[in-house]
């Protein structure tokens, strides 16, 4: 499938072009839900060779080995049944919900979510357990909810689960939240901006899903997008 090898470019041009290549790795194990004892045994090495790369032990791996670890989590994840190669392949027959995004990226690395609301002035909007995040993507509210229904953005579940989602161009901030809840999506963070304070229903689903939600009081989404891209993750 074409868009099964576009998946594999992705993963494997991130973690070529990472600076941290073994933690680029474990990310997409992780995020595969593949474990080591696994992923060694689809490669045919001992899972203490994988678990050496993704530690930094052992050197950076080469190409060669770089292509094989892809092909291995791939082909782990079609032998069960191809859940979430499936998942993340939607990505590419959904153009249109990307125009709709102002700026998005994927991390090399897990991101705390405290760290990642320090960079964009974000406050959180009730108390919640501090997670990692794996990427975020600045979403145009108006376009996105206008273009897409809940049951069209629940095709977006890869570019969404585990990552933070950022809502700008907001009048109340609930209906995100209300597109969320009626959907399986699992963002790790939602942030809105534009807004001083989150609407009292959007609040109420946050807490019911556990969803961990804040407000970015960057002024403009200019602002926001230069901070995003000025930021180190």
């Amino acid at each position: 499938m074409e868009e099964i090898e576009e998946l594999k470019k992705k993963i494997a041009g991130e973690i070529v072009l990472s600076k941290t290549p073994w933690e680029t790795i474990k990310k997409w194990r992780q995020l595969f839900k593949i474990s080591q004892t696994e992923l060694s045994k689809e490669l045919n090495m001992s899972a203490s060779v994988i678990s050496d790369y993704e530690s930094g032990r052992r050197k950076s791996p080469g190409t060669k080995i770089i292509l094989k670890f892809v092909n291995a989590i791939i082909n782990t994840d079609l032998k069960r049944g191809g859940k979430i190669v499936n998942e993340f392949s939607t990505i590419y027959k959904t153009p249109d919900f990307k125009s709709s995004i102002f700026i998005s990226k994927d991390f090399e690395k897990p991101v705390r979510i405290k760290d990642f609301l320090s960079q964009i002035h974000g406050e959180p909007c009730y108390e919640f357990e501090d997670g990692d995040i794996y990427g975020y993507s600045l979403i145009n509210s108006k376009e996105a909810i206008i273009n897409f229904s809940p049951i069209e953005l629940s095709r977006i579940a890869p570019l969404i689960n585990k990552h933070c989602l950022i809502f700008t161009n907001l009048e109340r901030g609930r209906s995100p939240l209300v597109a969320i809840r009626l959907t399986n999506l699992r963002p790790g963070l939602v942030v809105l901006h534009g807004i001083k304070k989150a609407d009292e229903i959007a609040l109420r689903i946050a807490k019911l899903e556990r969803l961990p939600l804040a407000i970015s009081y960057v002024s403009t989404t200019e602002g926001l997008i230069k901070k995003l891209r000025d930021s180190n993750f």
